[in-house]
């Protein structure tokens, strides 16, 4: 009879129901008994599995069980089967075993499936999605090399590639969640891109097909491609791929693929370094980006081009290089017709992430846009017959309708969008109210202090490598900004600006001080892509990876406040009573035209006193992708639409709000993407675009506040060192 702990046989019964611990008891075992402390599967399961570790005996041993819903792919335990003997060298070293019995059917339609443990262990193995950029990029170089290499040697030996149709290949690739409009046709849908509406789309400047016509079998000629098959994984993305670590130090060649239930010895070779690629490219698309990085990382996974790279985030350069590239080495004897069959594989992989939900709207949308940059490749490589010519004019983006949370609608405005949760807090135990803090890549978060010095966490509280700091003499207020695409902060002392780079292991790059002449400089306290500094004579965009100069443009006389969009497209620069708009490659706005600011100090706003005093400053906000611009002057709170410079909003603050308002330390304004104003002043967060100024719940006084690029999260760092992430 077995022997079970009777808190582990209630934890299975509650669990999986009596069934499942009826099975495991019929096993034959003498012990049997939970893995404690209890084990959680790494990475997502995208199928509502329930897996949990087991101590059995005899002979001693752990095994995972795996316990699949009904409905759920019941054929797993036959394909994993098949994998193990397709390769044995290759299952033995990458694969993982299956124990005696390997699965079970049970009455309700569930089934259960016994493997063995990864590598052997469970504390030690790692999913690829948690590594660091650099380890993630050896592990995709080591997995795409096995690939072909080892799991595909034999069968591409005696390959003989097999003649297909653009359509037929999408349509066998996408059948799932093509037929029968299925989720694949409903975000079609949603985006307003439907095979049946054109042929065309317009995107990042270019006409491309669209590939959902293209999957219809709509495009006159439909060219025919060889396609080279053989053994696959089928579903190869980072939560597949689990990886060893051997005193603390990764071992990409012991890397394990598991849930093998896609697996297929008649795969599309180009299948799992599509999906690998698009994987890995995730953490980076997840959030709307700026225009011209996004067509820059779209045109380069389809046609890399090396000018791509100074618009792309550097890691996801990494990413894709490491993918493309090995898989480019890897079959150079068949090179240029591999190369289409893999950009028809990121064809139809890409249509597919965009009907998984664990991706964010902005992200599906981008591997829509990618399907089509890919289908447009496609094309170009092997259309044979007459140019098909695209309409002359497109009236606008044809992926305008998605995104996250812009660009917002003409008619809609919220001036009252308060946070919603406190996603995390921490004690950074600083206690600097000249501490500044921003938001860097990958929803990271940065804490800059008085003299310089960075501290770093992930978004759910992980602590990151920091630095000391090295410039005692920061000048007053806000001197300091974090990078949103790279691990970088930039720090103003009087005469020069000091750039420091994170990167892998713990280390520090600081690139010689930037120094800044003829005059005394400023640092723009928003952006993130760039940055910027101004001399009140000349406003001057810089890259965040050695402070070159990007742009300038002229302050207008008097100026008072200046800040700048996250990419630096929408520039605002500000006089006592009137705000100046730069849009790139579009006309300048001047918001007094239309209506003036109002703006004086309390209790001396006669004429007379107006003549004599100075004209008092302003705060000033933009939007982080630009879409609105907003201000709080001494007397009312102002927003103005960006695309026209329509006035959105605009409130007269009451008394206390305008007595507030005085000083210069503690102050900071930022602007969501729905136009609403998040006003710190005297350690207090308000929202003066709601009336009377609605206050924001929060733990301390405050002494600065950010917002993520995405528009999705919010900082608020307290001069007691309390650090709060917040959702908006």
């Amino acid at each position: 009879m077995t022997r079970v702990p009777s808190e582990d046989a209630k934890w299975i019964r509650d669990t999986c129901g009596q069934e499942v611990l009826d099975r495991l008891l019929d096993q034959g075992w003498d012990d049997l008994r939970l893995h404690r402390p209890l084990w959680s599967a790494p990475g997502d399961s995208y199928t509502g599995a329930v897996l949990f570790a087991l101590l059995v005996s005899p002979p001693p041993r752990q095994i995972v069980v795996k316990v699949m819903a009904a409905g759920a792919p019941s054929a797993e335990v036959e394909a994993h089967e098949r994998a193990l003997a397709a390769e044995p060298d290759f299952a033995r070293r990458h694969l993982v075993g299956l124990p005696h019995p390997a699965g079970e059917r049970l009455s309700d339609g569930r089934s259960v499936m016994y493997q063995n443990v990864a590598a052997g262990s469970l504390r030690d193995v790692v999913p690829a999605k948690s590594l660091e950029y650099g380890e993630l990029s050896r592990v995709a170089e080591e997995v795409v090399t096995g690939l072909f290499s080892d799991w595909n040697r034999a069968a591409l030996a005696q390959a003989v590639p097999q003649e297909t149709t653009l359509t037929a290949f999408l349509g066998r690739e996408l059948d799932d969640v093509w037929r029968a409009g299925g989720s694949l046709l409903a975000f079609a849908g949603e985006l307003g891109v439907l095979p049946a509406l054109s042929p065309w789309l317009f995107s990042d400047g270019l006409p491309l097909p669209n590939p959902y016509h293209l999957v219809e079998g709509g495009w006159p000629g439909d060219p025919v491609v060889p396609v080279l098959r053989g053994l696959g994984h089928g579903d190869l993305h980072l939560d597949n791929i689990l990886v060893p670590r051997r005193e603390k130090e990764i071992r990409p060649e012991e890397y394990r693929l598991i849930d093998l239930c896609t697996f297929s010895a008649d795969t599309n070779l180009g299948r799992d370094v599509a999906t690998l690629l698009l994987s890995s490219l995730v953490p980076y698309v997840d959030y709307e980006l700026p225009p011209d990085q996004r067509r820059a990382l779209l045109r380069y996974v389809v046609d890399p081009d090396v000018a791509h790279r100074a618009h792309i985030v550097p890691v996801a350069v990494q990413a894709v290089q490491a993918v493309r590239e090995t898989a480019r080495r890897q079959m150079s004897d068949w090179g240029d017709p591999f190369d289409v069959q893999l950009l028809l594989s990121l064809v139809a992989g890409a249509l597919r992430f965009t009907t998984y939900t664990g991706i964010t709207r902005a992200g599906r949308t981008f591997f829509a846009r990618l399907a089509a940059h890919a289908a447009g490749e496609v094309l170009a490589r092997t259309w044979q017959g007459a140019a098909v010519q695209p309409p002359a004019v497109f009236p606008h983006d044809s992926f305008r309708l998605a995104g996250f949370r812009q660009p917002v609608p003409a008619t809609v405005f919220v001036p009252d969008e308060l946070p919603q949760r406190v996603r995390w807090r921490t004690e950074t135990g600083l206690r600097d109210d000249r501490a500044v803090v921003g938001f860097g890549p990958g929803h990271t978060v940065v804490v800059v202090d008085g003299e310089g010095g960075v501290r770093r966490w992930t978004v759910h509280g992980e602590p990151l490598n920091g630095t000391g700091g090295r410039t005692p003499r920061i000048r007053l207020g806000h001197q300091a900004l974090v990078a949103s695409l790279t691990p970088s902060v930039v720090v103003a002392s009087p005469r020069e600006l000091h750039i420091v780079h994170f990167v892998e292991d713990d280390g520090v790059l600081r690139p010689p001080p930037v120094p800044l002449r003829d005059g005394d400089h400023f640092l723009v306290t928003s952006g993130g892509d760039v940055f910027a500094t101004h001399d009140r004579r000349q406003l001057t965009v810089r890259r965040f990876e050695d402070g070159a100069p990007i742009e300038a443009l002229a302050c207008p006389p008097g100026l008072a406040a200046s800040a700048l969009s996250t990419d630096g497209s929408v520039i605002a620069m500000a006089r006592s009573r009137e705000v100046f708009i730069h849009r790139r490659g579009r006309e300048s706005l001047r918001t007094s035209m239309a209506k003036p600011v109002a703006n004086s100090l309390p209790r001396m706003r006669s004429a007379l006193l107006r003549a004599v005093l100075p004209s008092p400053g302003l705060q000033l906000a933009v939007a982080p992708s630009g879409s609105h611009v907003g201000a709080v002057t001494f007397e009312e709170a102002v927003v103005w639409r960006t695309e026209d410079g329509r006035e959105v909003y605009r409130r007269a603050l009451t008394n206390r709000e305008a007595v507030d308002a005085l000083g210069a330390t503690g102050m900071r304004l930022v602007c969501t993407e729905a136009g609403t104003l998040f006003w710190l002043h005297r350690g207090r967060l308000s929202v003066p675009t709601a009336d009377g100024g609605t206050q924001v719940q929060q733990s301390g006084t405050g002494s600065d506040v950010a917002i993520s690029r995405d528009g999705k999260l919010m900082a608020l760092l307290s001069r007691e060192g309390r650090l709060e992430v917040w959702d908006l």
